[in-house]
Formats: C-alpha cells, structure tokens, sequence
C-alpha cells in the first residue's frame, strides 16, 4: 500500500506545481488523474485498518496467552448483528454520498461567473463610503 500514499503525496506535490504555476485549471491530464485516484483514500484506510488488525494478533502474548483464550465471549449472532447493522449504515450513507454527487455532476458546472483565481472581474474593493456616497445617503 505504499504505492497508494506515493500516489498520494505525489498528487498533492504535483497540484502545489501546477497551481503556482496558475495552470491548475488547465491541466486535463491532472483532472483525469484526480479521478482516477479517487477511491485511494478508501483504499489507504481500509489497508490501514487491515494492518493493524493482522499485525495485532500474533502480540497477544506469543506462546503463553493462546488466540482462542482471548477471544471475547460473544456469540455468532452477535457478531453477525452487528455486522448487519454496519453493512446497512455504510449502504444508507454512502448511497446518500453517490445520490448527492450524482445529482451535482448531472447539474454540471453552470456558467462561469468568477476568474479561477478571484479576481472576480472587480479592480480594487469597493470602499463603504464611496457607495453610500454614489447611493445619495448620508446617515451611514
């Protein structure tokens, strides 16, 4: 999984590169990159969380305190609720995420409206006074 946080930093790297350079916006191939390395986050947790759980096991105490002696009394059932109950919140949630990204992509962006890089089309920001002035009103 070392590939996966390579991949990762390198991203972040390669985006600093590109938005000094002011062609983050530009640059299609960092987009498809981008989504290409979407499901990388997910992936890095999960092998995380993988790595510890395999690489806890043989430290309970090795050759004195046996797997099977300290295993949690709990029952199949249990387990197998508690899973149900997980596998049905993780499928309510991340189908809500899927639905809501889903629609926004469906949306599309819309007109632009504002330069990339906030210059919002204004010269210098408005000073209040100049407005009240221009607006006829004094009682500011």
């Amino acid at each position: 999984m070392v590939g996966i946080g390579m991949a990762m930093i390198l991203t972040g790297v390669f985006a600093a590169v590109l938005h000094w350079r002011k062609k983050l916006f530009e640059a299609r191939w960092f987009h498809w990159w981008c989504l290409a390395l979407t499901p990388a986050g997910f992936i890095a947790v999960l092998a995380g969380w993988f790595v510890t759980e395999v690489g806890r096991q043989p430290y309970i105490v090795y050759g004195v305190l046996l797997t099977a002696d300290a295993a949690s009394p709990v029952s199949g059932v249990q387990v197998g609720l508690s899973l149900l109950a997980f596998v049905i919140v993780y499928l309510v949630v991340f189908g809500a995420g899927v639905y809501y990204i889903g629609r926004l992509i469906l949306k599309g962006p819309g007109e632009k409206t504002q330069d990339a890089y906030g210059t919002h089309g204004v010269e210098k920001p408005p000073i209040v006074t100049d407005l009240v002035s221009e607006s006829g009103g004094e009682h500011v």
